[in-house]
């Protein structure tokens, strides 16, 4: 039910029939307020909603009245529409925080942006809107896509409010270039673990996967068999195994943490060329006329800020976990993934924090090692 209570102002040519129509109000119990009478005319005010009642009355002791609407531009009305449409507004961008609505790739190149889309469609629950509780973890976004993408070293997460932006970073291209080898070679476990898969261009495979094998254990030989005869002709490739790796942490519990905005699109007027660049990283840069282009630059950039921050026992999973996990990855041969973590210990000593964590690396454990003769 409707509730109009904005004030209207009544204005009356004063006449003999003026007290009756003013008592007639009271008898239909119309609120009268600011009640003044002068020579010529009375002023009073009541609700809008009591407006129809005024004109019944007037119509009765035919009275000339002016109504006048005091209050139209009046935001919020004491009203029930008004009442649900703040309720509304209060409760709809809660509800609606709680989705991500977008989920962005942003890659170097169209067919890393498209392979990790192609992840994220078939391994992850990121079809917008999606309920952010339903999200997977950080760490768990960020292994499905190198799980499958080996050629990455990293993925970067960024979250910023209804919208998430993935991007993957390519593993640093290095100069060497392969070279043949100078002998045929099996290929032999580095270190002890669990098989999971191959990736081969010769060779002949000893052990299967999901097999416990020990250092120095021959995972592919370099040697097959046609007929009755044995033929080498070299293992080549990668075996890769799961395994555990402990390590030990220490770092400062104050420390400078760096951190990447969203990409966008600047202006820039080439005022001096001498100015000291901010921390600021060039992606694009639209090419403009030559006579155009000495004055401003348009280019697709992305600001890095820098913080001081104390790291607190909340920030295990959130902060020191991901450093970790980057930083062992680092360390680690090209295409290694870190699977899972499992954090031993951790200690707040001072102004050092202490710890032991446990990962399970998945990388390629194969090296080789010579066929001898007679083999």
């Amino acid at each position: 039910m409707k509730i109009d209570t904005r004030p209207v102002e009544i204005k009356i040519t004063k006449n003999e029939k003026v007290h009756q129509f003013i008592q007639g109000l009271h008898q239909k119990k119309v609120k009268i307020k600011n009640l003044i009478v002068r020579d010529e005319e009375v002023t009073f005010e009541i609700s809008r909603k009591e407006v129809k009642i005024v004109r019944e009355i007037r119509k009765k002791y035919r009275l000339k009245i002016k109504i006048r609407y005091l209050e139209t531009t009046r935001i919020f009305q004491k009203e029930i529409r008004t009442f649900i449409g703040l309720l509304l507004l209060i409760i709809l961008p809660v509800v609606l925080s709680q989705f991500v609505w977008k989920v962005e790739v942003e890659a170097d190149t169209p067919e890393i942006r498209v392979a990790v889309e192609k992840v994220i469609a078939e391994k992850l629950t990121l079809d917008s809107p999606v309920f952010k509780s339903n999200i997977e973890s950080d760490f768990e976004i960020r292994q499905s896509i190198m799980e499958e993408l080996r050629d990455l070293s990293w993925v970067h997460i960024f979250k910023n409010g209804s919208k998430m932006t993935i991007v993957p970073q390519l593993a640093p291209i290095t100069d060497v270039k392969e070279q043949k080898p100078e002998q045929l070679n099996h290929l032999v476990a580095a270190k002890s673990g669990v098989i999971t898969h191959f990736v081969l261009s010769s060779g002949e495979r000893r052990v299967m996967p999901n097999k416990t094998v020990y250092e120095g254990d021959t995972l592919v030989s370099g040697v097959i068999t046609v007929g009755d005869k044995s033929v080498p002709i070299g293992a080549v490739g990668e075996v890769y195994a799961d395994y555990w790796l402990e390590t030990e942490f220490t770092i400062p519990k104050k420390v400078q943490i760096t951190s990447a905005t969203e990409r966008k699109w600047t202006i820039n007027l080439k005022l001096n060329e001498n100015d000291e660049k901010e921390q600021v990283q060039s992606f694009r840069e639209v090419n403009l006329p030559e006579w155009i282009s000495r004055f401003i630059e348009i280019r697709e950039t992305q600001e890095y800020i820098t913080s001081n921050q104390e790291i607190t026992e909340d920030q295990i999973e959130s902060f020191i976990l991901p450093l970790l996990h980057e930083k062992i990855l680092k360390s680690l041969p090209p295409k290694t993934i870190i699977k899972k973590e499992n954090i031993l210990q951790v200690t707040f000593d001072g102004d050092k924090v202490k710890g032991k964590v446990l990962f399970l690396v998945n990388e390629n454990i194969a090296k080789p090692y010579p066929i001898r003769q007679g083999e």
